[in-house]
Protein backbone atom coordinates (compact mmCIF):
# COMPACT_ATOMS: atom_id res chain seq x y z
CA UNK A 1 0.00 0.00 0.00
CA UNK A 2 1.14 3.77 -0.76
CA UNK A 3 0.94 5.97 2.13
CA UNK A 4 2.51 9.55 2.15
CA UNK A 5 5.57 8.82 3.94
CA UNK A 6 6.39 7.03 0.00
CA UNK A 7 5.46 10.26 -1.56
CA UNK A 8 7.66 12.36 0.48
CA UNK A 9 10.38 10.23 0.16
CA UNK A 10 10.40 10.28 -3.19
CA UNK A 11 10.24 14.24 -3.37
CA UNK A 12 13.24 14.45 -1.06
CA UNK A 13 15.21 12.18 -3.22
CA UNK A 14 14.18 13.59 -6.28
CA UNK A 15 15.18 17.53 -4.51
CA UNK A 16 18.05 16.30 -2.84
CA UNK A 17 19.50 13.74 -5.99
CA UNK A 18 21.41 11.88 -3.46
CA UNK A 19 20.21 9.24 -0.09
CA UNK A 20 22.32 10.13 2.09
CA UNK A 21 20.86 14.30 2.02
CA UNK A 22 17.41 12.95 1.50
CA UNK A 23 17.92 10.60 5.06
CA UNK A 24 18.84 13.47 6.58
CA UNK A 25 16.19 16.14 5.56
CA UNK A 26 13.54 13.22 6.30
CA UNK A 27 15.20 12.93 10.07
CA UNK A 28 16.13 9.03 9.38
CA UNK A 29 19.02 6.78 8.22
CA UNK A 30 19.61 6.01 4.80
CA UNK A 31 19.26 2.16 4.79
CA UNK A 32 15.72 2.84 5.95
CA UNK A 33 14.86 5.26 3.29
CA UNK A 34 16.57 2.81 0.58
CA UNK A 35 14.54 -0.01 1.87
CA UNK A 36 11.31 2.60 1.75
CA UNK A 37 12.44 3.25 -2.21
CA UNK A 38 13.18 -0.36 -3.08
CA UNK A 39 9.70 -1.22 -1.42
CA UNK A 40 7.37 1.55 -3.40
CA UNK A 41 9.23 0.31 -6.41
CA UNK A 42 8.58 -3.24 -6.21
CA UNK A 43 5.07 -2.00 -5.28
CA UNK A 44 4.64 -0.16 -8.54
CA UNK A 45 6.49 -2.49 -10.71
CA UNK A 46 8.76 0.56 -11.94
CA UNK A 47 11.61 1.79 -11.23
CA UNK A 48 11.50 5.35 -9.91
CA UNK A 49 15.39 6.20 -9.92
CA UNK A 50 18.52 5.23 -11.84
CA UNK A 51 21.73 5.33 -9.75
CA UNK A 52 24.66 7.42 -11.45
CA UNK A 53 28.08 9.01 -9.95
CA UNK A 54 26.50 12.29 -8.90
CA UNK A 55 23.78 10.48 -7.18
CA UNK A 56 19.92 9.67 -7.81
CA UNK A 57 18.13 10.93 -11.03
CA UNK A 58 14.48 10.11 -12.15
CA UNK A 59 13.05 7.75 -14.54
CA UNK A 60 10.75 9.08 -17.19
CA UNK A 61 8.00 6.77 -14.72
CA UNK A 62 9.63 8.55 -11.62
CA UNK A 63 9.46 12.01 -13.22
CA UNK A 64 5.65 11.07 -13.76
CA UNK A 65 5.11 9.41 -10.03
CA UNK A 66 7.02 13.05 -8.67
CA UNK A 67 4.43 14.93 -10.51
CA UNK A 68 1.52 13.07 -8.85
CA UNK A 69 3.05 13.01 -5.39
CA UNK A 70 3.41 17.30 -5.85
CA UNK A 71 -0.66 17.48 -6.62
CA UNK A 72 -1.53 15.13 -3.57
CA UNK A 73 0.78 16.61 -0.87
CA UNK A 74 -0.81 19.86 -2.40
CA UNK A 75 -4.43 18.93 -1.96
CA UNK A 76 -3.45 17.66 1.49
CA UNK A 77 -2.16 20.28 2.99
CA UNK A 78 -5.35 22.32 1.69
CA UNK A 79 -7.56 19.95 3.00
CA UNK A 80 -5.83 19.98 6.54
CA UNK A 81 -5.98 24.00 6.72
CA UNK A 82 -9.46 23.51 5.34
CA UNK A 83 -10.40 21.74 8.50
CA UNK A 84 -8.32 23.51 10.83
CA UNK A 85 -10.44 26.89 9.63
CA UNK A 86 -13.42 25.35 10.02
CA UNK A 87 -12.56 24.68 13.68
CA UNK A 88 -11.67 28.33 13.89
CA UNK A 89 -14.49 29.05 12.94
CA UNK A 90 -13.31 30.93 10.34
CA UNK A 91 -15.35 28.87 7.11
CA UNK A 92 -18.15 25.74 7.11
CA UNK A 93 -21.33 25.74 7.46
CA UNK A 94 -23.97 26.85 10.35
CA UNK A 95 -27.69 25.85 10.44
CA UNK A 96 -29.82 28.46 12.47
CA UNK A 97 -33.51 27.80 12.78
CA UNK A 98 -36.26 30.09 13.98
CA UNK A 99 -39.79 30.84 14.24
CA UNK A 100 -41.28 33.54 12.58
CA UNK A 101 -42.38 35.82 16.11
CA UNK A 102 -38.28 34.82 16.67
CA UNK A 103 -37.01 36.93 14.41
CA UNK A 104 -39.70 40.28 14.48
CA UNK A 105 -37.12 41.02 17.28
CA UNK A 106 -34.59 43.23 15.68
CA UNK A 107 -31.67 42.03 17.82
CA UNK A 108 -31.45 38.52 15.88
CA UNK A 109 -31.10 39.73 12.62
CA UNK A 110 -28.79 42.40 13.30
CA UNK A 111 -26.81 39.61 14.98
CA UNK A 112 -27.10 37.05 12.05
CA UNK A 113 -25.96 40.07 9.51
CA UNK A 114 -22.66 40.83 11.64
CA UNK A 115 -21.98 37.30 12.14
CA UNK A 116 -21.65 37.14 8.13
CA UNK A 117 -20.38 40.01 7.90
CA UNK A 118 -17.43 39.10 10.06
CA UNK A 119 -17.34 35.21 8.65
CA UNK A 120 -18.13 35.68 4.85
CA UNK A 121 -17.08 32.22 4.33
CA UNK A 122 -18.85 30.53 6.67
CA UNK A 123 -22.19 29.21 5.10
CA UNK A 124 -25.37 30.70 6.97
CA UNK A 125 -28.25 28.36 6.35
CA UNK A 126 -31.58 30.14 8.22
CA UNK A 127 -34.89 27.42 8.60
CA UNK A 128 -38.27 28.71 9.88
CA UNK A 129 -40.27 26.40 11.65
CA UNK A 130 -42.66 25.61 15.17
CA UNK A 131 -40.96 24.86 18.48
CA UNK A 132 -41.56 20.81 17.51
CA UNK A 133 -40.08 21.07 13.79
CA UNK A 134 -37.42 23.04 14.70
CA UNK A 135 -36.71 20.78 18.17
CA UNK A 136 -36.43 18.18 15.89
CA UNK A 137 -34.54 19.12 13.47
CA UNK A 138 -31.86 20.17 16.53
CA UNK A 139 -32.03 16.28 17.65
CA UNK A 140 -31.60 15.28 13.46
CA UNK A 141 -28.34 17.02 13.22
CA UNK A 142 -29.95 18.80 10.87
CA UNK A 143 -29.82 22.57 12.64
CA UNK A 144 -27.00 23.93 14.90
CA UNK A 145 -28.93 26.08 16.91
CA UNK A 146 -32.60 27.26 17.21
CA UNK A 147 -33.99 30.11 18.67
CA UNK A 148 -37.98 29.59 20.07
CA UNK A 149 -40.22 31.08 22.47
CA UNK A 150 -41.00 28.30 24.15
CA UNK A 151 -39.18 26.25 27.29
CA UNK A 152 -38.20 22.67 26.76
CA UNK A 153 -38.65 19.81 28.96
CA UNK A 154 -34.82 18.43 30.43
CA UNK A 155 -33.41 16.83 27.34
CA UNK A 156 -29.74 15.02 27.49
CA UNK A 157 -27.11 17.01 25.62
CA UNK A 158 -29.79 19.88 24.56
CA UNK A 159 -28.91 23.52 25.94
CA UNK A 160 -31.71 25.97 26.58
CA UNK A 161 -30.51 29.37 27.44
CA UNK A 162 -32.64 32.49 27.99
CA UNK A 163 -31.91 35.24 25.35
CA UNK A 164 -34.24 37.98 26.27
CA UNK A 165 -37.97 38.42 27.53
CA UNK A 166 -39.79 41.36 25.69
CA UNK A 167 -43.40 43.07 26.88
CA UNK A 168 -46.62 41.48 25.40
CA UNK A 169 -48.76 43.62 23.99
CA UNK A 170 -52.70 43.20 23.70
CA UNK A 171 -53.78 42.73 19.70
CA UNK A 172 -57.22 43.90 18.66
CA UNK A 173 -58.91 44.03 15.25
CA UNK A 174 -59.16 48.32 14.50
CA UNK A 175 -63.00 47.37 14.45
CA UNK A 176 -63.50 46.37 18.06
CA UNK A 177 -64.80 49.03 20.93
CA UNK A 178 -61.73 48.26 22.71
CA UNK A 179 -59.05 49.42 19.84
CA UNK A 180 -61.01 52.39 19.74
CA UNK A 181 -61.65 53.42 23.07
CA UNK A 182 -58.51 52.29 24.88
CA UNK A 183 -57.96 52.81 28.76
CA UNK A 184 -55.45 55.89 29.16
CA UNK A 185 -53.24 53.64 31.46
CA UNK A 186 -53.13 50.04 30.05
CA UNK A 187 -55.17 47.72 29.34
CA UNK A 188 -55.50 45.27 32.96
CA UNK A 189 -56.32 41.61 31.73
CA UNK A 190 -59.61 42.15 33.42
CA UNK A 191 -60.41 44.37 30.87
CA UNK A 192 -60.32 41.57 28.15
CA UNK A 193 -62.75 39.32 30.16
CA UNK A 194 -65.42 39.40 27.94
CA UNK A 195 -63.41 39.29 24.55
CA UNK A 196 -62.51 36.25 22.56
CA UNK A 197 -58.83 35.35 22.82
CA UNK A 198 -57.11 33.67 19.58
CA UNK A 199 -53.74 31.82 21.28
CA UNK A 200 -50.77 30.43 20.14
CA UNK A 201 -50.06 26.68 21.65
CA UNK A 202 -47.16 24.77 21.33
CA UNK A 203 -46.96 20.91 22.06
CA UNK A 204 -45.28 21.28 24.98
CA UNK A 205 -47.81 23.67 27.11
CA UNK A 206 -45.52 25.59 29.05
CA UNK A 207 -44.79 28.79 26.86
CA UNK A 208 -46.74 31.51 25.47
CA UNK A 209 -49.98 29.90 25.58
CA UNK A 210 -49.53 28.46 30.09
CA UNK A 211 -48.20 32.13 30.42
CA UNK A 212 -51.41 34.41 29.45
CA UNK A 213 -53.60 31.42 30.69
CA UNK A 214 -52.01 31.32 34.14
CA UNK A 215 -52.30 35.28 34.44
CA UNK A 216 -56.08 34.94 33.51
CA UNK A 217 -56.86 32.93 36.14
CA UNK A 218 -54.57 34.83 38.32
CA UNK A 219 -57.21 37.88 37.40
CA UNK A 220 -59.82 36.35 38.38
CA UNK A 221 -61.50 35.18 34.97
CA UNK A 222 -60.88 32.08 32.81
CA UNK A 223 -60.35 33.68 28.89
CA UNK A 224 -62.40 32.51 26.37
CA UNK A 225 -60.20 30.37 23.71
CA UNK A 226 -61.99 30.77 20.77
CA UNK A 227 -59.43 29.67 18.27
CA UNK A 228 -55.68 27.75 18.89
CA UNK A 229 -53.19 28.30 16.23
CA UNK A 230 -49.76 26.47 15.57
CA UNK A 231 -47.84 29.49 15.28
CA UNK A 232 -47.71 33.48 16.70
CA UNK A 233 -48.24 34.64 13.06
CA UNK A 234 -51.21 32.42 12.47
CA UNK A 235 -52.52 34.16 15.61
CA UNK A 236 -52.30 37.46 14.04
CA UNK A 237 -53.67 36.76 11.03
CA UNK A 238 -56.69 35.57 12.95
CA UNK A 239 -56.66 38.59 14.84
CA UNK A 240 -56.41 40.69 11.72
CA UNK A 241 -59.80 38.82 10.43
CA UNK A 242 -61.67 39.94 13.16
CA UNK A 243 -62.03 36.72 14.93
CA UNK A 244 -60.39 37.62 18.42
CA UNK A 245 -57.83 39.44 20.22
CA UNK A 246 -54.52 37.62 21.87
CA UNK A 247 -51.18 38.53 23.46
CA UNK A 248 -47.77 38.58 21.28
CA UNK A 249 -44.46 39.77 22.09
CA UNK A 250 -44.42 44.02 21.52
CA UNK A 251 -41.91 43.08 18.69
CA UNK A 252 -44.70 41.54 16.29
CA UNK A 253 -46.93 44.75 16.40
CA UNK A 254 -45.28 45.56 13.02
CA UNK A 255 -47.54 43.18 11.29
CA UNK A 256 -50.40 43.94 10.25
CA UNK A 257 -50.62 47.43 10.81
CA UNK A 258 -53.77 48.06 8.89
CA UNK A 259 -56.39 45.78 9.98
CA UNK A 260 -55.10 45.60 13.94
CA UNK A 261 -54.20 48.05 17.04
CA UNK A 262 -51.69 47.08 19.36
CA UNK A 263 -52.03 47.81 22.96
CA UNK A 264 -49.85 48.28 25.73
CA UNK A 265 -50.87 46.01 29.68
CA UNK A 266 -51.00 48.33 32.75
CA UNK A 267 -47.31 48.31 34.41
CA UNK A 268 -48.96 46.28 37.29
CA UNK A 269 -50.26 43.55 34.20
CA UNK A 270 -47.14 43.59 33.04
CA UNK A 271 -46.39 40.23 31.25
CA UNK A 272 -43.30 39.36 29.33
CA UNK A 273 -42.71 36.81 25.99
CA UNK A 274 -39.09 35.14 26.59
CA UNK A 275 -37.06 33.83 23.78
CA UNK A 276 -34.77 30.87 24.10
CA UNK A 277 -31.92 29.94 22.38
CA UNK A 278 -31.41 25.88 22.40
CA UNK A 279 -28.42 23.88 20.70
CA UNK A 280 -26.62 20.85 21.22
CA UNK A 281 -23.52 20.68 23.32
CA UNK A 282 -22.09 18.49 21.04
CA UNK A 283 -20.20 19.90 17.97
CA UNK A 284 -19.15 22.50 19.10
CA UNK A 285 -17.59 24.03 16.00
CA UNK A 286 -15.36 27.49 16.14
CA UNK A 287 -18.53 28.83 14.31
CA UNK A 288 -20.94 27.65 16.38
CA UNK A 289 -18.98 28.51 19.43
CA UNK A 290 -18.22 32.08 18.04
CA UNK A 291 -21.99 32.56 17.24
CA UNK A 292 -23.30 31.31 20.64
CA UNK A 293 -21.09 34.07 22.34
CA UNK A 294 -22.58 36.63 19.56
CA UNK A 295 -26.31 35.85 21.24
CA UNK A 296 -24.94 35.79 24.96
CA UNK A 297 -23.89 39.14 24.37
CA UNK A 298 -27.53 40.26 23.16
CA UNK A 299 -28.56 38.90 26.35
CA UNK A 300 -26.07 40.41 28.52
CA UNK A 301 -26.77 43.43 26.95
CA UNK A 302 -30.65 43.19 27.88
CA UNK A 303 -30.58 42.94 31.60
Amino acid sequence: MIELRHLRAVIAIAEEHTLTRAAARLGIQQPPLTRLLRALENELGVQLFERHAKGMRLTSAGRSFLKGAYDILERMDETVEDVRRIVRGESGELAIGFTNSAMCNPSLPATLGQFRETWPDVALTLTEGNSSQLLGALRDDQLDAAFIRTSIPYVSDVVVELVLEEPMVVAVPKSYPLARHPPGNGLRLIDLEEEDFILYQSQYNNGLYKTIVDACLGAGFQPKIRQKGPQLMAALNLVAGGLGISLVPQSMQQHHAGQITYLPLSIRTALTAPLYLVFRSVRMTGAKLYFIHQIRRISQHAR
